[in-house]
């Protein structure tokens, strides 16, 4: 199920992602872009476009081109922290472990995709 949750777009900000996944099989996405999210009964629309996007399987983690970037044990929390700058790039971190830095993408979001299967969890912290 795809959840999404509203965050003010910056150019420079920073977001932390603490996941706890349920089963390592069912996996995860979060993406982070910008859009029209419309929710409830008419169902989503989604994400126009991501700035990133980090998924999961099998205990693996994956960034948004598909490489592998660390891996996760289910039902233990794990971080993913992401400070977006001015100038278009961004610095990945996954527990504490620079996994990228001065990626090019676009930065300022609106909104955040988490799509999660059982009793998954994301908790979003994002600061200026």
């Amino acid at each position: 199920m795809k959840v999404y949750q509203n965050v003010t777009g910056a150019e420079e900000s920073t977001i932390e992602f603490n996941t706890f996944v349920e089963d390592s099989y069912s996996g995860f996405s979060i993406a982070a872009g910008a859009g029209d999210v419309v929710t409830g009964a008419g169902g989503s629309t989604g994400l126009l476009n991501s700035g990133f996007v980090f998924s999961g399987s099998e205990g693996y983690i994956f960034d948004q081109s598909g490489r592998f970037v660390g891996g996760y044990e289910s039902e233990e929390v794990f971080n993913i922290l992401v400070h977006s700058k001015s100038d278009n790039t961004m610095s990945f971190f996954i527990n504490d472990v620079l996994i990228a830095n001065n990626y090019s993408a676009p930065t300022g979001f609106d909104y955040i995709e988490f799509d999660k299967h059982g009793e998954s969890t994301l908790n979003i912290t994002h600061s200026y």
